[in-house]
């Protein structure tokens, strides 16, 4: 019946300029930094793509995509608030939005592990964190791969198994030279590295000498350390709290060693594979930032690095397990 035909098309046309003006609403609200009120906005399109557009559609599954992220950064903004059933709840809808969007769901791991971590239920968080490794080991480009390595690190330090936790720390290390390093011969102009990715390498530093002093380690930790400084005072300045946090553990470091010198009658115990237990420092902040690559020589960071650098840092204390990233979202 043509009447009929008439009257699905006009249903269909204002389908469309319903979903138009929701996402016109959703960008406003996103700008004014009313993220709750813009994900409410981004489920009511999702609902109406699904049935303009079909459920399996490219168009629909780019929508999950969408949400899922905003589900992840509303997460991790209820976790610092320690509004603990509103990030599960969010965490949980991310993990079914994210089907499949493997980056996004890597991200979603990585985020309930911080959420577990923060409720004490360590081997929760590990189980999300191995499941993050194994999706991003099959990705070709991952944004910060280093940051899962520093969770696991911190988790596993906590569960006591510290020569794993030594690994994930190392690993993270390599993989933040490849990211922030240039090569030999590669192009001197590239972009340099952000403040707060030059953070995060100081802080695989610092949990390698803090996994390194667990297991006594210590003239390998005093090592550490040296670098994690050095890495902190040229980029982050002096005063940085990373920086004097690095300072204070080789200074601990250093009376560690001596102390255990002292015990075995002048003879050291820093040396290479030796075991043993000693308590370390802080938990962090995962960041929120893109991947850079460039020469690092004559790197100035700019106001706004310089924040979320100082961010990472801020919750680094000197009586607590090695720093993790939290948020999680990448």
């Amino acid at each position: 019946c043509p009447l009929s035909l008439y009257v699905y098309i006009y249903q269909g046309h204002a389908e469309l300029i319903a979903l138009q003006r929701l996402d016109e609403t959703c960008s406003q609200l996103q700008k004014q930094g009313n993220y709750l009120e813009a994900l409410e906005c981004m489920e009511r399109g999702l609902v109406l793509r699904q049935h303009f557009f079909g459920a399996d559609s490219e168009e629909v599954w780019n929508a999950c995509k969408t949400v899922g992220e905003m589900c992840n950064l509303l997460a991790m903004t209820y976790l610092q608030q320690e509004d603990f059933n509103m990030v599960l709840e969010l965490l949980k809808k991310a993990e079914i939005l994210t089907e499949r969007d493997p980056p996004g769901r890597a991200a979603t791991f990585n985020n309930l592990a911080c959420y577990y971590r923060r409720q004490g239920k360590l081997h929760a968080a590990l189980q999300y964190l191995q499941k993050a490794l194994k999706i991003e080991s099959k990705l070709p480009n991952v944004q910060n791969p280093a940051d899962t390595h520093i969770n696991a690190c911190a988790v596993l330090s906590q569960l006591g198994r510290h020569q794993s936790a030594l690994e994930h720390a190392q690993n993270a290390l390599i993989l933040l030279q490849e990211e922030l390093l240039s090569p030999p011969g590669s192009d001197s102009a590239a972009a340099p590295p952000q403040a707060d990715r030059i953070a995060v390498l100081a802080i695989a530093y610092h949990n390698i000498g803090v996994e390194q002093e667990f297991l006594k380690r210590y003239e390998q930790s005093m090592l550490s350390y040296r670098k994690g400084v050095e890495v902190a005072e040229r980029y982050l300045g002096a005063k940085h709290a990373i920086c004097i946090t690095l300072r204070n553990s080789l200074l601990a470091a250093k009376k560690a060693a001596a102390k255990e010198e002292m015990k075995a009658g002048g003879k050291t115990t820093g040396t290479r594979g030796a075991h043993g237990a000693k308590g370390a420092t802080g938990s962090g902040s995962k960041a929120l930032v893109k991947k850079s690559r460039g020469d690092t020589s004559g790197y100035s960071a700019t106001a706004e690095d310089k924040h979320e650098a100082d961010r990472l840092a801020s919750t680094i204390s000197s009586d607590m397990p090695p720093t993790s990233l939290e948020p999680g979202h990448k």
